[in-house]
């Protein structure tokens, strides 16, 4: 494909994003599957141009309100100005060729020479467009983060690497790692969790033999430490309770020694939605977990019992994982929010009565908003007072241990109660995990 072809995608795509609600990742895999023809080179361009655009939206937005206010904030407009912004030639793009944009109008051409000599890091631009965040948004997570701001929103905006987990009821480290090397594939030890990999470069790992062995599972090294976390054990009762497609399910049900086929555990995974829970079908299946999991949808009415351990990794924002998702700033509104906030805490409170006396509930986001996290298990804890928070670094030496706990304090003060996770400083998407026990 030539330059042009490749622009035209990308601005096809970023319009198809912004008209609808699916994920930005869904859309453009959609597209390439639609089109075979399109070779691995221009994928990478297309794809880059596409979500190179989205990681930096608001930054555009701002550039094109100062070149003329009324400027339209199409697709067209914002990957002409991106290409500008970054010292291209718009016009070699917008050339009007059988496959490309057409030729920039006198009002495009217009703003290309307000924007020529322009950079897309401005330090006029207000700060929460330099953190590419809608203003009330920034203002939340200054609370969280302070000072760290700029460097945590940064580390958000960039992509996100690919984390595999190793089932290691079945294969080590190591014994993985050389199997991916011999099929081409580097990867490296996750810094935190014990059962991660990590590639070097993003690879289709659904071709290879560990994967369909089941020895493998993509898995960010954040999500494999929850599951890490929920402290599961042989002879225990488990219930993941929005356990979606099943990721965590795998690692806990590895953790519970189900793979060996000699466990006496029970791991129960329950969704709101059936589709959700159907999507686990192969990947247990692969993990030789198929009759070992029970999986309910749920409706109301089900009498499951009492657990040891409840896992609720909670519907929430998604703010933790911007890095894979960075359109999806750009639509969590406050009353989205607000509806999400009800969402957790009646989860909690239904999850909550199935922990047994002495069992521990675990409850997790992948939001670094604290309205969906401090805030939720604040207003939980004020209406259960039969239930207490495990400090994260007791929790941490009971189900990790070896592994040392990643949290720091300011000399002088209390080891904190939760665990929060984030790009920046830990590698990792953002998690947010609480255990208490009843």
């Amino acid at each position: 494909m030539l330059p042009a072809a490749r622009t035209e995608a990308a601005i096809y795509l970023l319009g198809k994003i912004a008209d609808e609600r699916r994920a930005a990742d869904d859309i453009v895999r959609a597209w390439f599957q639609a089109r075979r023809f399109v070779g691995s080179k221009d994928r990478r361009a297309i794809r880059d141009r596409v979500y190179g655009v989205l990681r930096s939206l608001a930054r555009i937005d701002w550039h094109l309100e100062q070149a003329g206010g009324d400027t339209e904030k199409s697709a067209r407009n914002r990957v002409m100005a991106a290409i500008v912004l970054e010292g291209g030639d718009a016009t070699a793009n917008f050339d009007g060729s059988t496959h490309g944009p057409s030729v920039l109008t006198d009002d495009e051409q217009t703003l290309v020479e307000a924007l020529t000599g322009k950079q897309l890091d401005d330090p006029a631009q207000p700060i929460h467009v330099q953190v590419e965040l809608p203003e009330w948004l920034a203002e939340k997570l200054q609370a969280v983060f302070g000072d760290d701001l700029l460097d945590e929103m940064a580390a958000l905006n960039t992509s996100a690497p690919m984390d595999l987990r190793v089932a290691l009821g079945r294969v080590s480290r190591d014994q993985a790692k050389q199997t991916l090397a011999k099929g081409g594939i580097k990867t490296e030890y996750t810094h935190i969790s014990p059962m991660g990999l990590r590639l070097a470069a993003h690879s289709d790992i659904a071709r290879t033999h560990a994967f369909r062995k089941g020895f493998i599972e993509v898995q960010d090294e954040g999500s494999q430490l929850l599951s890490l976390l929920v402290g599961a054990k042989a002879s225990m009762r488990v219930l993941d309770y929005c356990a979606g497609a099943g990721g965590k399910t795998l690692a806990i049900a590895d953790r519970m020694g189900l793979t060996d086929g000699m466990s006496k555990s029970e791991l129960v995974a329950t969704d709101i939605d059936a589709k959700r829970l159907e999507r686990m079908d192969k990947r247990l299946s692969r993990a030789k977990l198929s009759k070992k999991v029970e999986r309910i949808t749920l409706d109301g009415n089900e009498d499951l019992g009492a657990f040891d351990r409840v896992l609720v990794d909670a519907p929430c924002s998604g703010s933790g994982t911007w890095r894979r998702h960075p359109e999806q700033k750009k639509r969590l509104t406050q009353d989205r929010l607000s509806e999400l906030m009800g969402m957790q805490d009646d989860v909690l409170e239904k999850a909550a009565a199935l922990v047994k006396p002495g069992g521990r509930l675990v409850y997790a986001t992948c939001s670094l908003l604290r309205e969906e996290n401090e805030d939720r298990i604040d207003a939980f804890l004020k209406s259960h007072p039969d239930f207490q928070v495990v400090p994260m670094a007791q929790n941490w030496a009971e189900t990790i241990k070896k592994v040392d706990c990643p949290i720091t304090v300011e000399e002088g003060q209390d080891l904190p109660d939760f665990l929060r996770l984030t790009p920046h400083s830990h590698g990792t998407d953002g998690f947010f995990v609480a255990v208490l026990l009843h």
